[in-house]
């Protein structure tokens, strides 16, 4: 009876720390108050940026700059070159040295301050040069480019054909034939661009043509002498052609003046057949 009353006081005991137990958890859980954890988002952290002067358009090398051609840009500090142009003053009427393209940044070695004058070196000319030649209007001659000037001229008279040698060949009195010969070499092209007469010409029919042709004009700088060549060869009345040098080729070359008779020996035309009489 005694083991029997005992085993129930466990029992009782057992259950009341069974619904302490509970009932502390159940405190614990009601009151126990949630930490809040704010997370903060940030975003990318601003890269510093640098106003600098940008081509509008295509400058050409040798040109005189204008506002028309240049623009402002933001670009990050890091890839600002140190001396790229901040101020549009400074640029202005200011003359360039190479070729920049549309959206590069300006930079103060690219060009030089002043007129065109500012870059003739001492002992040199500009001078403007026609040339209507198939490879000009194509476009394939650019400022910076070292060209050849060939020409084809009609000679007639007792001109030699051999730079003066004694024993060279001469065209008879008044006899003509066509003659080609390389004259300048390795001359650096300036600039180009068009050139429109002023005033009024006469079109085929003979009436006034109030709106003349654009002519191509290529401009070089050289010495003296060959500014007076240039002037030759441009009133000479001959066909003029350019040829462009390699950028590795800078040494003249000795040629022999081209004509009907060059040709036909030289690629052994069989002449024409006198008929009998």
């Amino acid at each position: 009876m005694a083991n029997r009353r005992r085993a129930l006081i466990l029992v009782i005991t057992g259950l009341i720390a069974a619904i302490a137990a509970a009932l502390v958890i159940y405190y614990l859980i009601t009151n126990i108050t949630p930490t809040t954890q704010t997370v903060v988002v940030t975003g990318p952290t601003p890269v510093p940026q640098r106003e600098v002067l940008v081509a509008r358009t295509d400058i050409a090398a040798n040109s005189v700059i204008t506002s028309s051609q240049v623009t402002t840009a933001s670009f990050p500090v890091d890839l600002v070159p140190a001396d790229a142009i901040t101020s549009t003053e400074s640029v202005i009427n200011a003359t360039a040295k190479t070729a920049v393209f549309s959206g590069q940044i300006l930079l103060q070695r690219q060009f030089i301050a002043g007129p065109v004058t500012s870059i003739i070196p001492p002992g040199k000319v500009l001078v403007a040069f026609p040339s209507t030649d198939m490879l000009n209007a194509t476009g394939a001659v650019q400022p910076g480019d070292h060209v050849d000037i060939m020409i084809s001229l009609p000679i007639s008279g007792t001109t030699r054909l051999d730079a003066g040698a004694s024993n060279g060949t001469q065209i008879a009195p008044g006899a003509t034939t066509l003659v080609s010969q390389l004259t300048l070499q390795n001359i650096e092209v300036y600039t180009m661009g068009e050139w429109t007469p002023p005033g009024q010409t006469a079109n085929a029919n003979g009436n006034a043509n109030a709106n003349p042709q654009p002519i191509n004009i290529i401009k070089c700088i050289v010495d003296h002498q060959e500014a007076l060549i240039l002037k030759f060869v441009k009133d000479s009345g001959g066909t003029i052609d350019l040829a462009i040098r390699s950028a590795q080729d800078n040494q003249n070359v000795d040629t022999d003046p081209v004509t009907i008779d060059y040709l036909v020996d030289l690629y052994k035309f069989i002449g024409l057949i006198t008929p009998k009489r």
